[in-house]
């Protein structure tokens, strides 16, 4: 019979067999389609995956930071989703192909092909990457795992007989069948919903066409025979239709078409190739790869291929996207380190989403108190001015004009004001203006320096640190810049002063025992207490939601790590034991865990962590660019 391989000489066209290598790299071989997949598929050893995508649809509010990204000479400010994002790779094994992911009906396994320890198999993992268990044992290859929609069986391609079949087995490998037995190889099994029927691609004619069974290997049928090449057939969640990919027109496109095989429409049109589609949960989107960008990537559209929008950005090979059932994840393979690995993201796919692109430095964002804005400093215009934009990087306005700098903005309570420091007056003073850039007014007027300004939880007074009283101590003011009250006043430095979320405590950093330690202070002056005292440098305090506890950095223990502690100074706990450096932590909305930046793996990332020490997760894998001061989007 013809190959896709022979179809692609015969017509010059681009055939997008997708990274179909995998596990079935024997297959291939047997098909002679190896060297052009990897053509067409893989590419020769991918390059590493650059995190810095536009912004797409925006994940969950309260489950998002936005933080300083410094990179390719430039210093930006990214978004990321919490939620399923960061790019994670649950199948890296040195030396091993893995590929081709199916997500289980309840989302908490994946199934997924690999060659770690042979031809190709079958394994299965937690959704998490943990657990990774060997499914089928042949010596043939085996691959393209298609989990049954009631969980308890999973249909598969294997060589065991000497072709291309498909067979199913339990979710455990126990009682394989061979359901299908045709000279032509058979391939890339798709359940329908209703768990009853089985489509799949086969190359029985001329080409490759879309077939459908029953679950037990009967009633085979053609759903579309053509002179194409048509692949990867996907359900539609009402199980009305299926959506495939072919190179009718010329090039690979997406079409679906009726579960009977009518009605077939196109719905991309693009020079480039599109393949691989899979439906979101809701019937209402398509996932799908395309090589419109320039590389293979990820896109998701309308299931009428309106609203195309890519979701991966990088110059790797992405293919193969399964969306989690539940809605909330897409899987896919990758060609990444010249090999095949797993990758999950988020739906909304901003694994990190660019919010500022300019040639000079963008820093210091702040969330405005409903989480629909960012105000951040920027050097684009000159030595430093205000701006704010929207939180998905839209309608970026500049609020201050002066060839002084402008910095460190911090939204009033109400949102209705944004605080920051000005040096256009000779030194650092404190000046606030609104959010439509109008009313600008000076806070504070001393020729010593202040900084380090932050709203108290009502708005009605800044709380900032000030070198007036000759060393650096902690003072208070009112916003209009009337009375002035001085909280400390001893020797050393008093610095960084934070508020407790209910306005009755103030935290700050102090020298005032030789080392610098956590202190904390009444806003009218009175129990002054400290909440750390070891040797070695504590700083960067930060509240957690319900006032009960704080955040911090500490040298304690040789390096600096991310310490946890009561507020009455019991409690204390190294969340983060690392010899590397853990700084900035900053606690989620609703506090059960915390972000911090770590130079752990290499270079400088946010990590999450959950509350009570576990769950460490790196949220940005760049491994590229050093990512600094990680800020929680208000829930």
């Amino acid at each position: 019979m013809t190959s896709r391989i022979d179809l692609r000489l015969k017509r010059s066209l681009s055939i997008p067999v997708p990274a179909r290598v995998s596990a079935l790299a024997m297959l291939l071989v047997v098909m002679g389609l190896v060297a052009a997949v990897f053509g067409t598929g893989c590419g020769d050893g991918g390059r590493v995956l650059e995190v810095t995508p536009r912004p797409t649809t925006p994940p969950i509010v309260g489950e998002e930071l936005a933080y300083v990204s410094l990179g390719n000479g430039r210093t930006e400010i990214h978004r990321i989703s919490r939620f399923g994002s960061g790019l994670l790779n649950f199948s890296k094994k040195a030396g091993s192909i893995n590929s081709y992911p199916s997500w289980s009906p309840d989302s908490t396994k994946l199934a997924f092909t690999s060659e770690r320890e042979g031809s190709g198999d079958i394994y299965a993992m937690n959704s998490d990457g943990s657990g990774q268990v060997r499914i089928t044992r042949d010596a043939a290859a085996e691959g393209f795992p298609s989990w049954s929609p009631d969980g308890q069986r999973i249909a598969f391609v294997s060589m065991r007989d000497g072709n291309s079949e498909i067979y199913v087995m339990n979710a455990d490998g126990s009682n394989g069948l061979r359901l299908t037995n045709d000279p032509g190889p058979d391939s890339l099994p798709a359940w329908s919903p209703d768990g009853t029927l089985i489509a799949f691609e086969a190359g029985r004619s001329a080409s490759f066409d879309i077939y459908v069974m029953r679950a037990d290997g009967s009633d085979q049928r053609p759903l579309i025979v053509d002179k194409a090449v048509d692949f990867a057939p996907s359900w539609s969640p009402d199980g009305k239709q299926i959506a495939f990919g072919s190179n009718l027109e010329g090039n690979a496109d997406i079409y679906v078409m009726n579960a009977d095989g009518s009605n077939v429409v196109r719905l991309t049109d693009d020079t480039a190739d599109d393949g691989d589609p899979d439906w979101s949960p809701d019937g209402e989107r398509l996932v799908f790869y395309s090589d419109r960008s320039g590389s293979r990537e990820l896109w998701v559209m309308n299931t009428d291929g309106a609203a195309a929008t890519q979701i991966t950005y990088g110059d790797s090979v992405y293919f193969q996207p399964d969306w989690s059932p539940d809605g909330s994840r897409i899987a896919f393979s990758s060609s990444q380190d010249g090999k095949l690995t797993l990758l999950v993201i988020g739906s909304d796919g901003s694994f990190a989403t660019l919010l500022t692109d300019r040639p000079l430095s963008d820093l210091s964002p702040a969330w405005s108190p409903d989480g629909g804005k960012l105000a951040f400093e920027s050097t684009r215009d000159g030595a430093g001015e205000i701006y704010v934009m929207d939180a998905e990087g839209s309608n970026q306005v500049r609020l201050t004009d002066h060839p002084a700098r402008d910095s460190r903005p911090a939204w009033s309570p109400d949102g209705g004001s944004i605080l920051f420091e000005s040096e256009r007056d000779g030194n650092s003073e404190l000046y606030t203006v609104r959010a439509d850039g109008s009313d600008l007014r000076r806070v504070t007027n001393n020729q010593a320096l202040d900084t380090s300004a932050a709203w108290s939880p009502d708005g009605s007074l800044i709380a900032f640190a000030s070198l007036r009283a000759g060393n650096s101590n902690i003072f208070l003011v009112r916003p209009d810049g009337n009375g002035i009250v001085q909280l400390t006043n001893s020797p050393g430095e008093h610095e960084l002063p934070v508020w407790s979320p209910d306005g009755t405590r103030i935290a700050f950093e102090s020298e005032a025992r030789g080392d610098r330690d956590l202190f904390m202070i009444r806003p009218d002056g009175s129990d002054l207490m400290a909440i750390s005292a070891a040797p070695g440098r504590d700083s960067s305090p930060t509240w957690s939601r319900d006032g009960s506890r704080l955040a911090f950095v500490s040298e304690r223990e040789g390096n600096e790590d991310v310490f946890v502690v009561n507020t009455d100074g019991t409690g204390l706990a190294n969340m983060s034991v690392d010899p590397s450096r853990d700084l900035s932590p900053a606690w989620s909305p609703a506090g059960d865990y915390l972000a911090f930046v770590s130079d752990r793996a290499g270079t400088r990332d946010i990590f999450t962590i959950n509350a009570d020490g576990t769950g460490l997760v790196s949220i940005t894998t760049d491994g590229v660019r050093q990512e600094d001061g990680p800020v929680w989007r208000p829930s």
